[in-house]
């Protein structure tokens, strides 16, 4: 373990490895000011990973992955609308307090809770690795390829609250992934006589149709930009700094509470950073002084809580991502195919002969943690502004990105084909509610769940669902299933209260705050496709 750990910080501190880390913080950043946050990003980047050092291209991911949330602050606090789901509750308290002059208090806030949080989930991975190693260790086929279909399932049925749906997304996924060549039998599925499907259907240009085209269709469709203006927050951005961070410092243990939060939450398969945030919130609300009259009206706690679930959610995800090939979100599960595109298998290879590497992504969650606070902390205003570029500018833009990434995936046609094709599917799977997740779990972990199976039954036979490991598996997935479900029905019960409050504050008319109470500003000159789903109520 220590000598991973010097090989780790020894390969960190070159030049080449602490760059493409910056450039995965500040692109994370960036795409946090965005619709989708980080996942049309981690798309972009998946299509450019073949061949790439993974010393270079993990920080670099991680850098993305991780930064998000501290991004997203930007728009949820100065305009009242986030860029990506993991900024919804931050608009409650952090919006009224930018509209009372006291923008910078709440982002300082905001980032230092983000920078403790993600800093508390990178020491949780990093303690957990002495205990996984012995447990992964001791799976063999039958285990790993019950696994991958517990990630399937389970992700199946916890996804957006649609069961049914989830599972049948999940079946679809697995009959893609059997496309082409059958390393057992030496058969040809599904090919249809073209050699293009003889090695399947390659991930990336499926996951670019899948979740990046439908985010940048839904822009040219609204076409305006996330915001229009932003008034004087802009101006108030860069002030009251240390007041922020000395109200972190004075609720010391609400951070450490919700950060907890965000990595137990973190480690349920399917969730994602949303439940966190309002997990956190709900319980902050519920557990501190006052809480219940003053949240929603621009109480600083009402930030401080979910920013420190929100960073310590990735340092819990990539528990059952890396050591059991059970992704916890979208971003997670594109990152796994981010590392089976790099020849990295989750599992014991990543606690063994890749252990150097797993300590690299541990010690680059810290960072990236600490390079996005201090980018965030300096270029406020400039950062801020990516939410007012049009979308006949940003869009064409991004496609082409997205072009040459899903061409690089084979350097044929077929895959831009692939890639129309399901962008059209991820366009009405978003549109009606089929959750996407499931899918691409799938198609990432079909190959792998195919050769589990193989050994396992050559092996075992049906035998193999009587062993106790796999038992305890299947015990463990069910009882997460159901406590996820009531988890997700909970906060959803809280999170619609909080929505009911904010509505009746946006339908009072704008004036300026009395007595230090706000009165929450008129948001109709905001474009409805783009308000935060408390204010579309």
């Amino acid at each position: 373990m220590l000598e991973a750990a010097l090989t780790a910080l020894g390969e960190l501190a070159s030049w080449q490895v602490l760059l493409s880390l910056g450039i995965g913080v500040f692109v994370g950043v960036l795409s946090g000011a965005l619709p989708g946050g980080a996942v049309p990003t981690l798309v972009v980047l998946l299509g450019f990973a073949y061949g790439m050092d993974p010393y270079i291209a993990l920080p670099l991911a991680i850098g993305m992955v991780a930064t998000v949330p501290t991004g997203d602050t930007l728009p949820a606090v100065l305009l009242g609308m986030p860029g990506s789901t993991s900024g919804q509750a931050t608009i409650l308290d952090g919006h009224p307090i930018a509209k009372q002059g006291r923008a910078g208090v709440a982002l300082s806030a905001a980032y230092l809770s983000s920078l403790i949080g993600g800093v508390f989930g990178a020491i949780f991975l990093l303690m957990v690795i002495p205990i996984a190693r012995p447990v992964v260790n001791t799976f063999g086929a039958a285990e790993f390829f019950i696994l991958g279909m517990v990630a399937i399932a389970v992700v199946g049925v916890v996804s957006s609250g649609a069961l049914l749906k989830g599972l049948l997304v999940g079946a679809f996924g697995l009959l893609i992934s059997s496309i082409g060549y059958d390393d057992s039998t030496g058969a040809s599925r599904m090919t249809f006589g073209q050699d293009y499907l003889f090695d399947g259907i390659p991930v990336v240009p499926v996951v670019i149709g899948l979740f990046a085209l439908p985010e940048f269709l839904d822009m040219i469709i609204a076409d305006m930009p996330i915001a229009r203006n932003a008034g004087t927050f802009l101006q108030d951005a860069n002030s009251g700094r240390r007041e922020g961070m000395r109200e972190v410092v004075r609720n010391w243990p609400l951070v450490l509470r919700s950060a907890g939060m965000g990595i137990f939450v973190g480690l349920l398969p399917g969730i994602g950073g949303s439940l966190a945030q309002w997990l956190s919130y709900a319980s902050a609300r519920q557990t501190v002084r006052g809480g219940t009259s003053t949240f929603g009206t621009g109480d600083i706690r009402g930030v401080i809580a979910p920013e420190s679930a929100n960073n310590a959610v990735d340092g819990g995800q990539l528990v059952p991502t890396l050591f059991f090939g059970v992704p916890g979100s979208v971003g997670m599960a594109i990152f796994l195919g981010f590392l089976v595109i790099l020849g990295l298998q989750p599992g014991p290879s990543m606690l063994n002969e890749n252990l150097p590497l797993t300590l690299m992504i541990v010690f680059s969650l810290v960072l990236a943690n600490v390079f996005a606070t201090s980018l965030v902390l300096g270029f406020t205003p400039w950062l801020t502004r990516i939410a007012f570029v049009p979308p006949n500018v940003l869009v064409p833009v991004v496609l082409a990105i997205l072009t040459m990434a899903a061409f690089q995936a084979n350097f044929a046609i077929a895959d831009l084909v692939v890639m129309l094709i399901f962008g059209g599917i991820g366009f009405f799977m978003k549109t009606y509610g089929w959750p996407r997740p499931p899918i691409v779990i799938s198609i990432i972990l079909g190959g792998i769940i195919e050769k589990f199976y193989g050994i396992a039954s050559m092996t075992y036979g049906m035998g193999m669902f009587a062993r106790i490991p796999v038992i305890a598996i299947i015990l463990i997935a069910v009882s997460t299933g159901f406590y996820t479900l009531w988890m997700q029905r909970s906060v959803a019960r809280s999170k619609a209260e909080q929505d009911r409050q904010i509505a009746k504050l946006l339908n009072e008319p704008e004036s300026a705050t009395e007595n230090g109470q706000l009165v929450v500003a008129d948001s109709s000159d905001v474009p409805a496709a783009r308000l935060p789903f408390a204010q579309r109520l």
